[in-house]
């Protein structure tokens, strides 16, 4: 995992800050399988460095970009114009083997990048800047999509510089089948320089696609009459894409729904020619943020973000205090079949979708503010830290269908939980602790409650099967 620390040595940190007094490092940290910390890395320069990507590289090393405000210093091996992109390869325990500034007349921000099929790197971000640094290609208006293929040592191949006359930002990239590469953001430009189609609203999603060598190839405008933000972007087995994001527009353009809150989770997919399949306005009362959508192995999607709603319009758990980790499951026509709200009683954030999923496993890390509560059973050491969560099968998502009938109560318990099923239509009840390990199982289902007053206290997990579907309810014993 790869965010922002301006902390000295202290707690999980064995590193004092590089920058100086208030100014992020690029703070990189690798987990076992259970969680323990292997190894850490405080990264920077002398200012403000902010990583917003991380993967892991095919020989089990990393790559990292970010944007960097730094001069020579630290760890860093050049001077930066201004806001520039900060490129960083790590080797498998960490150890920096190369890293490249790269950077235009003005500000770069917000990087991606992902490793490619050759062994080289493509790198995306947003630029303000005309011609000069690295950058060989002047601004078509307000920001742009920059795009730039990298070999293996970090050196820049080809570049392209893509955008319409108003502001235009990249936040994903993929490698496509046929080897080119399909970009995604959000753009408020009309038609104009490599823009086709007017905007919608505010802002729209818009992907492009670039073959091997960085030329375009097709573009694609989507939006409502609001602001649209896209976060993410996949192929899709057929050929399309599915496109994940969130959203203030209400019905108009591409989009048929009013928004339910002040920003909700949008969800788009396209078939192989780019026509709209389907799409989902995912929200409640207040705000879903980032909405990042990737396929799951059963041909349906999983949609991550946070939010602060309680239950009412798609969402049905309470808030746990400020914001929440708000997990959605789709099947493959995009209709929600489950979600899960894990949180703890302050703000639990994304700052930037970057998650591993596994099969039914998901590994991902966000910001909290929060200390022991609701599901989060570790005080901060700080103000905010990483929270780092493995969702597997027993904190899988819950059927929707079930989930609208069932509740567990009281909650939290001292002795007993009970539930409003009728013990006819239950299968089994399972429980299980907060690693997932079984604690009991019964088939046989005299009463509606369970005895848990032999546990210590603490944060649990209720599985109840009935009429071939699995429901999954927390609940805190203390």
């Amino acid at each position: 995992m790869a965010g922002s620390s301006f902390s000295n040595a202290s707690g999980d940190k064995s590193e004092d800050a590089i920058g100086s007094s208030g100014q992020n490092d690029y703070w990189v940290v690798k987990v076992n399988a259970s969680g323990v910390i292997q190894w850490e890395n405080t990264i920077g320069g002398d200012q403000a460095d902010t990583p917003s990507s991380i993967k892991q590289t095919s020989d089990g090393g990393y790559i990292i970009a970010g944007e960097s405000f730094s001069n020579a210093s630290g760890d860093k091996t050049e001077d930066s114009m201004f806001f520039d992109f900060w490129v960083i390869k790590l080797n498998s325990v960490g150890v920096i083997e190369w890293d490249n500034t790269i950077s235009g007349s003005s500000f770069e921000r917000s990087p991606t990048v992902l490793e490619t099929s050759d062994g080289g790197f493509l790198l995306g971000g947003i630029s303000d800047s005309g011609i000069g640094g690295d950058k060989t290609e002047p601004s078509n208006g307000g920001t742009d999509f920059w795009v730039l293929k990298l070999d293996d040592t970090g050196t820049i191949l080809w570049q392209n510089t893509i955008g319409g006359s108003s502001s235009d930002g990249i936040n994903a990239l993929i490698e496509t089948s046929d080897g080119g590469f399909v970009l995604g953001g959000v753009s408020a430009s009309d038609i104009s320089g490599d823009k086709t189609e007017n905007g919608r609203g505010g802002g729209d999603y818009w992907i492009v696609k670039i073959n091997d060598t960085g030329a375009v190839e097709w573009d694609k405008t989507i939006g409502g009459p609001g602001a649209d933000f896209l976060e993410s972007v996949y192929q899709t087995p057929d050929g399309g894409y599915i496109l994940g994001g969130f959203s203030s527009s209400d019905a108009g353009g591409e989009k048929s729904e009013n928004s339910l809150g002040l920003n909700d989770y949008w969800v788009v997919k396209l078939d192989a020619s780019r026509n709209v399949q389907w799409e989902n306005t995912i929200g409640a009362l207040n705000s879903e943020d980032l909405g990042y959508t990737y396929p799951s192995d059963d041909g349906g999607y999983v949609v991550i973000g946070h939010s602060n709603s309680d239950a009412g319009g798609d969402k049905i758990e309470n808030s746990n205090g400020s914001f929440d980790l708000w997990f959605v499951k789709l099947n493959a026509s995009g209709t929600i079949i489950g979600q899960n709200t894990i949180g703890g009683s302050e703000g639990d954030v994304l700052f930037f979708g970057e998650f591993a999923p596994s099969g039914d496993d998901l590994f991902m890390s966000c910001s909290s503010f929060s200390d022991i509560s609701g599901d989060k059973t570790e005080d901060n050491v700080g103000s905010n830290d990483y929270w780092t969560l493995k969702l597997g099968n027993i904190l899988s998502i819950a059927n929707q269908e079930l989930a609208n009938k069932f509740t567990v109560f009281p909650n939290p318990t001292q002795n007993y939980i009970e539930w409003n099923l009728p013990n006819a239509l239950i299968e089994e009840i399972a429980l299980f602790d907060i690693n997932g390990k079984l604690i009991t199982s019964s088939a046989l289902i005299s009463e509606n409650r369970v005895d848990v007053s032999h546990l210590s206290d603490g944060l649990y997990f209720i599985k109840i099967t009935s009429e071939g579907q699995t429901i999954i309810k927390k609940f805190i014993k203390k």
